[in-house]
């Protein structure tokens, strides 16, 4: 399921005015968040848990609510090249990333892959939808990776991940874009 947020950049494939008025695409966004929002405040009032779920997050709010909002900001707010990039990396790197932590890998093994391959995915991605230079996305995927990983790795009470891991990056990799 983690993987599928691989496919939120097809956001931008829609048109900005919907054939529908007086939609607009980012209407669809407001629509996507709202409702994940509000089975979220269900599921908490009713104390409801289903599979994937984790445990600590039977009385706080899921992941995937924090993903939701994650994806809702990155979609809205950032750059097309960033946003889809740091979506397709995050949504591949932190199952990647958790999964071989669960094997026992050594931390450093651990890091330096989730490393190599953030920075790779964003990068591919990036200049596959983007008009910058490659040696500016290559500077944007190392920013990225170095703030991603971290975000992932380092857990924060109460914010998930999820969220950490797409806004974190996007935040530093458009900060630098304005400088370059």
């Amino acid at each position: 399921m983690h993987a599928l947020i691989a496919l939120t950049p097809l956001y931008y494939s829609l048109p900005v005015e919907l054939p529908v008025e007086p939609f607009r695409r980012w209407m669809l966004l407001v629509a996507f968040f709202a409702g994940v929002s509000i089975f979220e405040v269900v599921r908490l009032w009713k104390g409801v848990t289903f599979f994937g779920l984790r445990p600590h997050e039977k009385y706080q709010i899921a992941s995937f609510a924090w993903a939701a909002a994650g994806v809702t900001l990155l979609l809205w707010l950032f750059p097309q090249d960033i946003a889809s990039g740091a979506l397709v990396a995050m949504a591949l790197v932190d199952p990647l990333a958790g999964e071989m932590r669960g094997q026992k890998k050594r931390e450093p093994v651990t890091v330096s892959v989730s490393l190599i391959a953030y920075f790779i995915l964003f990068l591919g991605v990036s200049v596959l939808v983007g008009e910058r230079e490659l040696g500016v996305y290559a500077l944007l995927a190392m920013v990225g990776s170095t703030v991603a990983i971290p975000s992932e790795r380092y857990k924060v009470k109460y914010v998930d991940d999820d969220f950490l891991m797409l806004v974190l990056p996007a935040l530093a990799m458009t900060g630098l874009s304005y400088l370059l």
